[in-house]
């Protein structure tokens, strides 16, 4: 492997956690409350007082986008976090358990995965009304089956290795070969699926509140930013592109990041 990959890959990690950082640390950088208005300083341009202009409301676009971020980056890696969890715990148990237990479970995974994510979401924050809790719990309902095939391949993979055979014979109980030996050699590559899976998150939370179904004004977010903006792209476009700039840049990183990990370990598509 070329020697400066991991020297890139290094940089790229410290780059993102310094930009995670920088959108967690809304409250102490933002120069302005992002729900303050002021009608006399509505659409202004780039200025000393204000970096990234004002909207429609007089408040502060710069100070807006922070904490946009602080939010989409938090319901992300809750709804990551959650159905990661979740996928992991039941993908290792059809792996691992009886053909009987792996096939009740695999067949709850495939119907799942059998409907389309954003339709199932779509409709259950529908019908549930919107909210950051019903966008969180409607996509952890549809990831969590994409984790569980993922880990489920990866541990009947592991189970047959000989490494397992020697721990079996030691005496080790399943509970104990699940976890001290097939989990740390499964976990590279669904850590590597994951980060990927943060700018999918991004984006899908962000589309959420763009349709008028997630974050809902006067909230801080991403999504919920560009949808308040959208009626000025013509007389204040930066409204919609600083946003826009910040989701895309935050996208790009994780993609990165996870590709360069997975190159790094060696681990293939």
């Amino acid at each position: 492997m070329n020697r400066q990959k991991p020297y890139t890959l290094y940089a790229m990690l410290v780059l993102s956690a310094l930009w995670i950082v920088f959108f967690l640390c809304a409250p102490y950088i933002a120069p302005f409350d992002p729900e303050t208005t002021s009608v006399a300083d509505r659409l202004q341009d780039i200025s000393s007082t204000h970096l990234l202009g004002t909207d429609q409301l007089g408040r502060d676009v710069w100070s807006r986008i922070l904490y946009g971020g602080k939010a989409s980056l938090g319901i992300a890696f809750t709804i990551i976090g959650i159905s990661g969890a979740i996928g992991i715990v039941i993908g290792g148990l059809a792996g691992f358990s009886t053909p009987r237990v792996d096939r009740w479970l695999s067949r709850l995974i495939d119907l799942v995965l059998g409907f389309p994510n954003m339709v199932i979401a779509i409709a259950f924050v529908g019908i549930m009304g919107p909210s950051i809790t019903n966008v969180i719990i409607s996509l952890c309902i549809t990831k969590w089956a994409e984790y569980a095939r993922i880990t489920r391949g990866l541990v009947q993979i592991e189970r047959h290795a000989e490494y397992i055979t020697f721990a079996r014979m030691s005496g080790a109980s399943n509970l104990r070969i699940l976890w001290r030996y097939i989990l740390p050699n499964v976990l590279p590559p669904l850590v590597i699926v994951i980060i990927q899976h943060l700018g999918e998150t991004i984006i899908l939370v962000a589309s959420f509140s763009l349709i008028g179904i997630g974050v809902q004004p006067p909230d801080p977010e991403w999504g919920a930013i560009l949808l308040s903006s959208r009626d000025f792209l013509q007389t204040a476009p930066w409204l919609l592109i600083y946003p826009g700039l910040a989701i895309f840049i935050t996208v790009v990183l994780f993609n990165y990041i996870g590709d360069a990990l997975r190159d790094a370990l060696d681990v293939s598509r």
